[in-house]
């Protein structure tokens, strides 16, 4: 996947008003882990492409006047709804304060007109020579591609050359290295250059896009409840309270996701997230996780079958690092164990 997700800017009004579409295909290859059963857009990928829309219309505003314009905080992002394969996404973002460097927009996303994310979005123009001065050169490179970029996605051309075939896994942490059952989890994500969604991101400059820091995060924290509540909750990001992001993570960087789970309750759960890269802050970030329960009559069985999600845990090192509150190495949920043992059986009788 090619993390450029506005397909077509179909209004822009500079200092004011961008409107643009993103068209969910059933053919994008992170929908076979997000959700396997129950195949929607991620929610972060909806955080990302209000933050395109309104990365676009700061730089028609400033006439591309700065070579880096990145997202640096993420506040009150509400999940109400679900983009389906085959649906479009309709994006708005309005600026609503211009202060030095930095943008204030209100932003939202609407499937057939009713609004199904929305979010208070910070983004920041500097100079790569300002920050990251051993990149200064890359910065005609850089202007470049983005102009190209910016006429395609004014008239709906795709990207030159289409990508079609191009997959990508939904998973963004690489392994637990710590794991304390109701109470905090620690993962490691290490980035690299050979990862799809930095293709193209920045030109030039690649980095890991900050909505994906979001949902490593996320999958560090939603692992911890739901595994509190062993694995019986139908569990989905439902709000990014605040995001902030202190610096990029660039490749060869290695982040180490903390989640605190600060709270649980039947609606669902708080978790205190943080990044770091070595000793310094990378990002911070307060997510609300909710339990579906019977709320959506949409949602029919487990999002992920259980015995993939087993398989997924002990990907991850879970059961290596992970520890009761007391100190006793972590058991499997009782539900994962009868979902593989339902799978082995069905696997033995299909022989």
């Amino acid at each position: 996947m090619r993390c450029r997700l506005i397909d077509r800017i179909t209004q822009l009004e500079a200092g004011h008003h961008i409107e643009g579409v993103k068209r969910l295909s059933a053919a994008e290859g992170y929908l076979e882990d997000h959700f396997p059963r129950f195949p929607i857009m991620p929610g972060v990928l909806m955080l990302e492409t209000m933050y395109q829309a309104g990365y676009w219309l700061v730089r028609k505003t400033e006439d591309f006047a700065h070579s880096m314009v990145t997202l640096k905080e993420a506040r009150n992002v509400k999940f109400s709804g679900f983009v389906k394969p085959g649906q479009d996404l309709v994006v708005h973002a309005d600026i609503k304060k211009q202060d030095g460097p930095c943008t204030t927009l209100m932003a939202r996303g609407e499937v057939d007109g009713k609004t199904v994310v929305s979010a208070r979005l910070v983004v920041e123009a500097f100079e790569l020579a300002d920050r990251h001065p051993n990149r200064a050169a890359s910065r005609d490179y850089l202007m470049r591609k983005l102009r190209g970029q910016f006429e395609r996605v004014m008239v709906g051309a795709p990207e030159n050359p289409p990508h079609s075939g191009l997959s990508m896994r939904w998973l963004w942490v690489d392994r637990f290295v710590e794991f304390v059952r109701g109470e905090r989890s620690v993962a490691i994500k290490n980035v690299s250059l050979t990862e799809e969604p930095l293709s193209d991101y920045v030109p030039g400059f690649p980095v890991l896009p900050a909505s994906l820091i979001v949902e490593g995060l996320a999958w560090t924290g939603g692992i911890l409840a739901n595994d509190q509540r062993g694995f019986l909750e139908r569990t989905v990001l439902a709000k990014v309270n605040k995001a902030v992001f202190h610096r990029p993570a660039l490749p060869g960087d290695q982040l180490r996701y903390c989640a605190v789970l600060e709270g649980i309750e039947s609606e669902g759960a708080f978790i205190r997230g943080t990044s770091h890269v070595g000793d310094e802050l990378q990002a911070e970030v307060d997510l609300f996780l909710a339990h579906l329960g019977d709320r959506f009559d949409e949602v029919e069985g487990d999002l992920i079958d259980p015995a993939d999600m087993l398989a997924t845990l002990r990907l991850f090192g879970l059961y290596d690092v992970g520890r009761t509150s007391s100190g006793e190495p972590l058991d499997v949920a009782k539900k994962l164990l009868d979902g593989e043992r339902q799978a082995q059986a069905a696997a033995e009788a299909g022989t």
